[in-house]
């Protein structure tokens, strides 16, 4: 078999080993340069009633691709497409290329069809989902009919991806996000002086574009034919695959939606300010919990029993070493990162302000979302996706009931429903869902009792008792010499801070030997030997 560039493959590790290196690095350009279009959208946009407008409007096309193509990405469309992905056997490259023309013709139509309903319906949509008087709902309409057609966009960009991963053509694939990114942020350089805050939605759409036509050179050899036949069996089987996910899916959709028609109920800046939060909060998770978690999976997929359980311990051990300071980290220094990366140009220091608590209510999902993100991979590795998608119904209900339980207490004056509420709130509906992962799993496997999860958690919390306290202190000190609310008091005060409150953790892990954080220790010791 032939590599999917047209070379030999030399054999598969290595092949592997190259595939997931080209990813890892996609995925952390795409992370890098969404934050930077973050900070760009913040220089000029702020967190006040435009940026939030864009939030919601940008919201519909990404609901309906994590609804749609991005929830038959992994489940259904890459399976399926891997059946047949043989470039050596040419009946087999035929049926790739018709099954493929029938999933693009197919979704070309459905989503064509959705697209030119939604768009014209984009004022009682607004009007719906600016969630009241805070929004102006026809410049929300206006956002929205550029960001609705970018619903076919991504989704097609998703089949693509389906279709590409199934060849190992991984370098069409790995920087599709960081093109969205870097052209949203070359849209808003360039036309924001001109047309506000619609060069956003213009960016978002014309991201979408180029998130296609990136890919479109992997189909080379590839005998496509487009067609509208939904008799065929690789399409019956992508929804048969697809179905059982279906309905956890839309349940988390409405969740998404209900945080952000709260946020825009709340305040003017909710959306945008819960977005900034969100943001921060993803570029650990993305970096730590998903690329360990995409790494462990083919190790637990062929471990089985004590195998498997000292495999996920070990690694649940090492992302709780990882994340637990994160978490803490960004709670003490939540105003500090915050100021650091977004107070210029047009988001203030009341900006910064609002932002920071948001931040500091989103802290512990960090946390929780990095165990639970090992436990669900845990559960694909038993060739099990149906439990997970059981708790994440059972989470998402518990979250819209108390997110119900506290509208109504605000509507009655009893106690304000405040942004910070609803942030933590959805912290809490991840951890809830970590918990019930937890617990179904432990009934799965029984328990991890005697490989060390308990003696780290003890270390680890012994380390941020510490730390904490160090950089806190170290935040207040700097911030009595260094003048605030400029870039160079930021970068002191935030770096400043993290610094000595990493140091004093990594000394505390040392003295209290803790085991992995051995190699780094190792490491450093040599440096300085």
């Amino acid at each position: 078999m032939r590599h999917a560039e047209g070379s030999t493959l030399p054999d598969a590790p290595r092949a592997i080993a190259r595939a997931a290196t080209l990813t890892s690095f996609g995925n952390l350009s795409s992370r890098v340069i969404g934050l930077v279009r973050e900070m760009v959208k913040s220089f000029y946009f702020g967190n006040g009633q435009a940026a939030s407008a864009f939030e919601l409007a940008a919201n519909i096309p990404t609901q309906f691709y994590d609804l749609l193509i991005g929830g038959m990405l992994s489940s259904a469309l890459v399976p399926t497409f891997s059946e047949l992905a043989d470039e050596d056997d040419p009946a087999r490259r035929r049926a790739f290329g018709e099954l493929l023309g029938a999933v693009l013709g197919l979704s070309l139509l459905v989503l064509t069809l959705v697209v030119l309903v939604l768009w014209l319906l984009a004022l009682p949509i607004a009007r719906f989902i600016s969630g009241g008087p805070n929004q102006d709902p026809h410049l929300l309409a206006a956002l929205l009919r550029l960001t609705i057609p970018a619903i076919l966009f991504l989704n097609l960009s998703g089949i693509l991806t389906a279709a590409l991963h199934a060849h190992r053509r991984f370098v069409f694939t790995a920087f599709t996000a960081t093109t969205y990114n870097a052209v949203m942020i070359i849209c808003v350089i360039l036309l924001e002086s001109r047309f506000g805050v619609m060069a956003l939605a213009g960016g978002l759409l014309a991201g979408s574009i180029a998130q296609v036509l990136i890919q479109v050179p992997g189909l080379r050899g590839v005998p496509l034919r487009l067609s509208l036949n939904w008799h065929l069996p690789g399409v019956r089987q992508v929804v048969r695959l697809f179905l059982p996910v279906a309905g956890g899916l839309l349940l988390a959709q409405i969740a998404v939606q209900v945080s952000f028609i709260l946020a825009s109920r709340i305040s003017a800046e909710g959306p945008a300010t819960m977005r900034y939060a969100a943001q921060v909060i993803q570029f650990p998770l993305g970096m730590v919990a998903m690329a360990i978690a995409t790494a462990i999976l083919p190790a637990l997929s062929s471990a089985q029993g004590e195998a498997f359980k000292r495999t996920l311990a070990q690694w649940l051990r090492f992302v709780w070493v990882l994340t637990a300071p994160a978490t803490i980290g960004i709670y003490v220094l939540a105003a500090p990162i915050v100021a650091l990366l977004f107070e210029r140009g047009a988001f203030t220091p009341e900006s910064t302000a609002y932002a920071a608590a948001a931040l500091r209510a989103a802290a512990p999902g960090l946390l929780f979302a990095a165990v639970d993100t090992l436990l669900i991979y845990a559960f694909y590795a038993q060739r099990d996706t149906r439990t997970p998608t059981t708790i994440g119904i059972m989470s998402t209900l518990f979250y819209l009931v108390l997110v119900g339980a506290q509208t109504l207490l605000d509507e009655f004056g009893i106690r304000p429903f405040t942004l910070e509420a609803l942030v933590f709130t959805n912290s809490l509906k991840t951890g809830v869902d970590a918990a019930l992962m937890g617990f179904f799993l432990w009934r799965k496997i029984g328990g991890l009792q005697g490989y060390g999860l308990g003696e780290t958690v003890l270390k680890v919390s012994l380390a941020l008792g510490v730390m904490a306290p160090a950089a806190h202190l170290t935040m207040e000190g700097l911030a009595a010499r260094f003048t605030l609310h400029t870039f160079l008091g930021n970068a002191v005060i935030a770096l400043g801070s993290a610094l000595v409150g990493a140091l004093a953790y990594f000394l505390c892990a040392v003295l209290l030997r803790l085991a992995e954080l051995e190699p780094l220790r190792a490491l450093i010791a040599r440096r300085l030997a």
